[in-house]
This record gives C-alpha cells, structure tokens and sequence, in this order.
C-alpha cells in the first residue's frame, strides 16, 4: 500500500484556495489551517473530493494553539506533511517558525512553498528551515494594464503557486515588482 500524500497548507481558505483544489486532484490529503469554519465548509462543497479536505481551525497568531494542533495532525496522521503551502501574515512573527519546529524530525525531503507579500522582495529575509526541506519562495506582485495596476487575484495567485510546485522553481515573483512606484496603493 502507498503513502498518502499530505500537506499543510496557511492561507488555504482565502487566495490558496485553488492551490488546496489542485492539491486534492494531485492526490494529496491537505489540512487546512483557517479561522472560519463557514470558509472551510464552503470551499469543501466545492471540491471534487472533499474527504481529502481537512479542518485545522486555529489562529495562528496563537502560538500554543498552533503548535498543539500541527501536533495533533502529524500525530494522527503518523509523520510530517510532504508539502506546506504558507501564506501567513507579518502580524504572526512566530507561526511559521512554529510550523517548521513541529516538522522538523522528517528526514525524508520535503518542501515548503513559502509565499509572501511583495515588499518582502526587498528584504529578502532569511528563513531557516530544517535539513530536509527544500525551501521555495514566492513573492505576490502586482499586474500592470491600461496605465494602472491592481493586486493579483487569487485564481492568479494560486495558478502561480502551483506553477512553482509543479516546476520546482526556488524562486518566483507572480505579477511584477516593477516599477516599483506603480504598485497598488
């Protein structure tokens, strides 16, 4: 018998909702970390395979609670996750960490697909990950047309996430960073 996939995935309600659908059809077992419960349910009717969609309802700006239910998880499921998705906010400093603490006794490589705003393109921060991660990096841009722009949607963000999944790309900027100045305000 094989090994079930699994992944996390932060964010999974909101703008990675398609990255949670992909997943599914990928074959993945996918627990979503949210706050809202209605979010989760509706995203879940919506899927193709729902009984591979996974309530995690935390805050994951509550740092035990996090931890207690990543726990849970990888204890139920018997082993760390194959992929996490994080979109989390700067607000939340140590969710990530948290994640990655609770993970890191996997020896068998894995990934983590680490999304963040585009400011944080210019700060270019260093994230430490365990051993056995193979740590990806995307940066959500904006979109120029007609002389303005906008903020990506989530369809565009999502198609680009899983486009640095399925190619393995380290690093990636979805939109554009430039100019600059031209960003959304």
């Amino acid at each position: 018998m094989s090994k079930k996939l699994f992944a996390f995935v932060i964010g999974g309600t909101g703008m990675l909702e398609g990255v949670c659908q992909w997943l599914v059809e990928e074959g993945y077992h996918v627990y979503v970390v949210h706050r809202k419960p209605e979010s989760f349910k509706s995203m879940q009717e919506k899927s193709k395979k729902p009984n591979q969609l996974h309530s995690l309802t935390v805050d994951y700006h509550d740092t035990q609670a996090l931890k207690g239910k990543v726990r849970e998880v990888i204890d139920q499921h018997g082993g760390c996750p194959d992929l996490i998705v994080s979109w989390i906010h700067n607000s939340a400093p140590l969710a990530l960490s948290t994640i990655l603490k609770e993970v890191e006794t996997r020896i068998e490589p894995w990934k983590l697909i680490h999304v963040q705003g585009s400011s944080s393109f210019f700060v270019k921060e260093n994230t430490t990950v365990p051993e056995a991660c193979e740590y990806r990096r995307v940066y959500l841009g904006f979109v120029l047309e007609d002389g303005s722009s906008r903020w990506l949607t989530h369809d565009e963000i999502s198609n680009g996430v899983i486009k640095v999944i399925k190619r393995n790309i380290p690093e990636a900027i979805i939109g554009t960073l430039k100019p600059w100045s031209m960003r959304p305000h």
